[in-house]
């Protein structure tokens, strides 16, 4: 249950904040103290989804690429046959694995 709410938190979220106008609709006696109570616990909850969100994307795009590699060995080469370094001064540059 708790791997649930952590891979579908956001979506559980959504479902509570879209079910408290149907509520106040279905029960229209609800004092406005409650409505403004669970209104501030729906932002809040939200506010922390957000960061929670923000904080997978903001990692996710931070991490290497495994492109970035191919990409600095194109450079390389297209240094080497523009004439703007050598051979060896592109596999000095490279490190070894």
């Amino acid at each position: 249950m708790n791997e649930f709410v952590k891979r579908h938190g956001v979506r559980l979220f959504a479902v509570l904040a879209a079910l408290v106008p149907l509520l106040v609709t279905r029960f229209p006696d609800v004092p406005w103290e409650a409505l403004v109570a669970s209104a501030a616990a729906l932002l809040g909850v939200g506010e922390v989804a957000q960061r929670h969100e923000d904080s997978k994307t903001n990692a996710a795009l931070h991490q290497q690429s495994p492109r970035d590699r191919a990409t600095e060995l194109q450079a390389e080469l297209t240094a080497i046959e523009a004439g703007f370094m050598s051979e060896a001064e592109g596999s000095a540059s490279s490190p070894e694995k």
